[in-house]
């Protein structure tokens, strides 16, 4: 099997999983209350004797996952801003911009930032035997 129809069919098993999670549910019941989650946990079902109740935690419950998301979010921009991590997603992206069966090479990557160049040196990256260890 070809390296592209390994990574197809990788991606087909990853999206089968995804899929298969997104479906999944859990329910537990106590007196007085049943409570069904997602697999991330949103709340996708909650009865109480007090409806009005069961209302006011759902609202909370959404109110705070809000809060947790942009609190990823924030997480997830310093590594976006990381100059190494936006230097090789640059590269990968440029490396991809080729088809595989097309008759001309591959356009030259030419950096568009001086963090770019092989001989940038971050005060605040990793040295750099580590980063031509991992490619980076």
């Amino acid at each position: 099997m070809s390296e592209d129809g390994r990574f197809e069919e990788i991606a087909r098993k990853a999206r089968h999983v995804q899929d298969a999670v997104e479906r999944v549910r859990a329910s537990v019941s106590a007196p007085g209350v049943r409570i069904e989650v997602a697999a991330d946990g949103r709340i996708t079902g909650l009865e109480l004797t007090d409806p009005t109740l069961a209302e006011a935690i759902s609202a909370a419950h959404s109110q705070a996952l809000r809060q947790a998301d942009e609190r990823v979010a924030k997480l997830r921009r310093e590594l976006a801003d990381d100059p190494i991590v936006s230097s090789m997603l640059r590269r990968f992206i440029a490396s991809d911009i080729a088809t595989p069966n097309s008759a001309e090479p591959a356009p030259r990557w030419k950096p568009a930032h001086p963090e770019d160049t092989d001989d940038y040196e971050n005060p605040h990256a990793l040295p750099p035997d580590v980063r031509r260890r991992y490619g980076l």
